[in-house]
Protein backbone atom coordinates (compact mmCIF):
# COMPACT_ATOMS: atom_id res chain seq x y z
CA UNK A 1 0.00 0.00 0.00
CA UNK A 2 0.92 3.28 -1.11
CA UNK A 3 0.37 7.07 0.64
CA UNK A 4 -1.19 9.45 -1.97
CA UNK A 5 0.22 12.61 -1.59
CA UNK A 6 -3.00 15.67 -0.90
CA UNK A 7 -1.69 17.97 -3.36
CA UNK A 8 -1.62 15.66 -6.15
CA UNK A 9 -2.88 16.28 -9.47
CA UNK A 10 -5.82 14.28 -11.34
CA UNK A 11 -3.38 14.17 -13.89
CA UNK A 12 -0.47 13.25 -11.81
CA UNK A 13 -2.66 10.38 -10.08
CA UNK A 14 -3.53 8.95 -13.84
CA UNK A 15 -0.06 8.62 -14.73
CA UNK A 16 1.17 6.79 -11.47
CA UNK A 17 -2.08 4.83 -11.88
CA UNK A 18 -1.29 3.98 -15.61
CA UNK A 19 2.50 3.21 -15.09
CA UNK A 20 1.57 0.40 -11.92
CA UNK A 21 -1.18 -0.83 -13.86
CA UNK A 22 1.05 -1.61 -16.72
CA UNK A 23 3.58 -2.98 -14.42
CA UNK A 24 1.24 -5.05 -12.63
CA UNK A 25 -1.30 -5.80 -14.97
CA UNK A 26 -4.57 -4.63 -16.77
CA UNK A 27 -6.66 -6.77 -15.10
CA UNK A 28 -5.52 -5.53 -11.57
CA UNK A 29 -7.49 -2.19 -10.21
CA UNK A 30 -6.70 0.32 -7.93
CA UNK A 31 -8.09 1.12 -4.94
CA UNK A 32 -7.51 4.77 -2.84
CA UNK A 33 -9.46 5.75 0.60
CA UNK A 34 -9.64 9.31 1.91
CA UNK A 35 -11.08 9.74 5.21
CA UNK A 36 -13.03 12.99 4.82
CA UNK A 37 -14.75 15.24 7.77
CA UNK A 38 -18.17 16.39 6.22
CA UNK A 39 -19.00 19.62 8.67
CA UNK A 40 -22.47 19.95 7.61
CA UNK A 41 -25.34 22.00 9.64
CA UNK A 42 -27.96 19.21 9.26
CA UNK A 43 -25.66 16.17 10.33
CA UNK A 44 -24.27 18.80 13.13
CA UNK A 45 -27.75 19.15 14.05
CA UNK A 46 -28.67 15.66 14.43
CA UNK A 47 -25.20 14.34 15.56
CA UNK A 48 -23.85 17.27 17.50
CA UNK A 49 -20.27 16.81 15.80
CA UNK A 50 -19.22 16.37 12.12
CA UNK A 51 -19.42 13.90 9.98
CA UNK A 52 -16.50 11.42 8.98
CA UNK A 53 -16.99 9.47 6.02
CA UNK A 54 -14.41 7.29 3.95
CA UNK A 55 -14.36 8.02 0.32
CA UNK A 56 -12.69 5.35 -2.26
CA UNK A 57 -11.90 5.99 -5.61
CA UNK A 58 -11.48 3.03 -7.71
CA UNK A 59 -9.07 3.37 -10.98
CA UNK A 60 -8.87 0.44 -13.63
CA UNK A 61 -7.27 0.71 -16.89
CA UNK A 62 -8.10 -0.59 -20.48
CA UNK A 63 -5.99 -0.82 -23.60
CA UNK A 64 -6.38 1.32 -26.54
CA UNK A 65 -3.61 -0.33 -28.04
CA UNK A 66 -5.94 -2.11 -30.71
CA UNK A 67 -8.72 0.76 -30.79
CA UNK A 68 -9.12 3.48 -33.50
CA UNK A 69 -11.51 4.16 -35.94
CA UNK A 70 -12.36 1.60 -38.70
CA UNK A 71 -12.38 4.66 -41.09
CA UNK A 72 -8.39 5.30 -41.21
CA UNK A 73 -5.43 2.87 -41.65
CA UNK A 74 -3.29 1.81 -38.68
CA UNK A 75 0.37 2.37 -39.39
CA UNK A 76 2.55 -1.39 -38.81
CA UNK A 77 6.28 -1.25 -39.10
CA UNK A 78 6.37 1.26 -42.29
CA UNK A 79 3.34 -0.86 -43.65
CA UNK A 80 -0.59 0.12 -43.32
CA UNK A 81 -4.01 -1.86 -42.57
CA UNK A 82 -6.74 -0.72 -45.24
CA UNK A 83 -9.68 -2.08 -47.89
CA UNK A 84 -9.08 -3.49 -50.68
CA UNK A 85 -11.50 -2.31 -53.83
CA UNK A 86 -13.11 -5.09 -53.40
CA UNK A 87 -14.02 -4.56 -49.26
CA UNK A 88 -11.01 -7.20 -48.60
CA UNK A 89 -8.95 -6.27 -45.45
CA UNK A 90 -5.52 -5.43 -46.94
CA UNK A 91 -2.34 -5.29 -44.99
CA UNK A 92 1.11 -4.45 -45.47
CA UNK A 93 3.36 -5.86 -43.20
CA UNK A 94 6.73 -4.29 -44.43
CA UNK A 95 7.33 -1.46 -47.64
CA UNK A 96 6.83 -4.53 -50.23
CA UNK A 97 5.21 -7.40 -48.88
CA UNK A 98 1.48 -7.49 -48.86
CA UNK A 99 -1.20 -10.37 -47.55
CA UNK A 100 -4.97 -10.52 -47.67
Amino acid sequence: MVKVPDSITLEQLCDKAAEALVRAGLDRRIDIYREVEVDDPAVRLMLGRAHRLRVRVRITATSLLFEGNADQSASIEGGTVGTGDDGTVVGTIGPVTKQR
